[in-house]
């Protein structure tokens, strides 16, 4: 049976609908026919950055969605940070409910070097020149048993076991030991530390390496397993994002 369409304009009137006073919400461009937004917080220029995306695969609406409930929520007042979130970068495929773009490409395989993508062209604009503490970017996964979480880092403190036990909270764990095609670190998590040589060596990029190379030291990928409670996952992505405050920010 296939997934009715959603439609990309409740987003846009849930980010219309946020008090204007703590958040700004942009459009920055039109892709494919949807206007393409990020939302913006700036509390002070001497306090670090956040970088939030969500929706770069369009078959993953809890990572919308958990980006969308943060936003709504009233959390993100108890640290202060600056914050830049993109709440959908693939509407096209959010809509469809399909993992591609328009032109059937993979957006999180299509960062390295010039991309005719216009998704990744925003994204890559958005980020230029931009240092953030950290950055989370919400995912889902189809084949997962349960969540983990991906933490690519330069140097420690690492927050992953924190963040993982955190989740344990909302959703079962996934206990395999290769995940994803990866060896896990240990249950529910792939922990990498940064390597600028072995990153540039592989041809397609994700999304995670340009911003590693780029603007951040410091990845943190949540992956919620799609068989769940949508509401669920999205609760699940905010666990980790709030534990990963905790841990970073303090």
């Amino acid at each position: 049976m296939s997934t009715p369409r959603r439609d990309y304009s409740e987003i846009v009137e849930r980010l219309g609908a946020l008090p204007s006073r703590r958040w700004q919400s942009r459009r920055v461009s039109t892709v494919w026919g949807y206007p393409w937004y990020a939302v913006e917080r700036v509390v002070s220029g001497r306090v670090p950055t956040v970088l939030v995306t969500a929706g770069i695969h369009g078959e993953e609406p809890a990572s919308v969605e958990g980006a969308l409930r943060w936003l709504e929520g009233r959390e993100w007042e108890g640290w202060r940070v600056n914050w830049l979130v993109l709440p959908c970068i693939n509407p096209y495929g959010w809509e469809r409910n399909q993992r591609c773009n328009a032109q059937r490409r993979d957006l999180n395989r299509q960062f390295r070097g010039s991309s005719d993508c216009p998704e990744v062209k925003v994204v890559k604009r958005l980020v230029a020149g931009r240092r953030f503490q950290f950055t989370v970017d919400l995912h889902e996964d189809v084949d997962a048993s349960g969540y983990y979480l991906y933490e690519l880092r330069r140097k420690p403190p690492y927050v992953g076991e924190r963040i993982v036990s955190a989740v344990g909270e909302v959703l079962p764990i996934n206990g395999d030991k290769v995940i994803d095609g990866r060896r896990a670190t240990g249950p529910g998590l792939i922990r990498r530390e940064g390597d600028s040589s072995s990153l540039r060596q592989r041809r397609r990029w994700p999304m995670a390496y340009h911003f590693f190379l780029n603007c951040t030291d410091h990845i943190l990928g949540s992956e919620t397993p799609v068989h769940y409670p949508l509401q669920q996952r999205a609760h699940a992505h905010a666990v980790a994002l709030r534990t990963a405050l905790r841990a970073l920010v303090g």
